[in-house]
């Protein structure tokens, strides 16, 4: 991991972790913990950890297939009111070469006939202003911006 400030109240931060979920985990509670360190607090409703912890777990759930031998790497810019987020890995591309639609799943059933999965792409796609995916030779390349609100500091 690879951390730095930049012009414009900008707090950069650079990833590479294994494609395991135990990886996912050690890599946002470093990035939790960095910007604890730096003086830099996002308001508590912000979303970002959900939506980079998403991306990160269909990473490895998905393009790795849950193979722990896959590299990913991370940048993440915290700004003051965007975080922007870029991925890279070399699993399978997306299907169809384009990300999921990602629709809302219907939870106006019996707890017993909740969905357990399908969400992640809804919230990636509600919470994220920009949002893109390229597959490079063998690399994915997904792109993110959000929202967010900083205090303190």
């Amino acid at each position: 991991m690879t951390a730095g400030s930049g012009a414009n109240d900008t707090l950069a931060f650079q990833y590479v972790l294994r494609s395991t979920p135990e990886a996912v985990r050690e890599t946002l509670t470093s990035l939790r913990e960095q910007l604890e360190v730096s003086d830099f607090h996002t308001c508590p409703g912000d979303m970002w950890e959900v939506v980079i912890a998403e991306v990160l777990n269909n990473i490895v759930e998905h393009a790795y297939k849950e193979r722990p031998d896959g590299e990913i790497q991370l940048d993440v810019n915290f700004q003051t009111a965007v975080l922007k987020a870029h991925f890279v890995d070399c699993g399978s591309a997306m299907p169809q070469g384009a990300l999921p639609e990602g629709k809302s799943a219907n939870v106006d059933v019996e707890i017993q006939d909740m969905p357990e999965g399908g969400f992640g792409w809804y919230l990636i796609r509600t919470l994220s202003d920009e949002l893109t995916y390229e597959r490079r030779g063998r690399e994915n390349h997904l792109s993110l911006e959000m929202p967010i609100q900083v205090v303190g500091g």
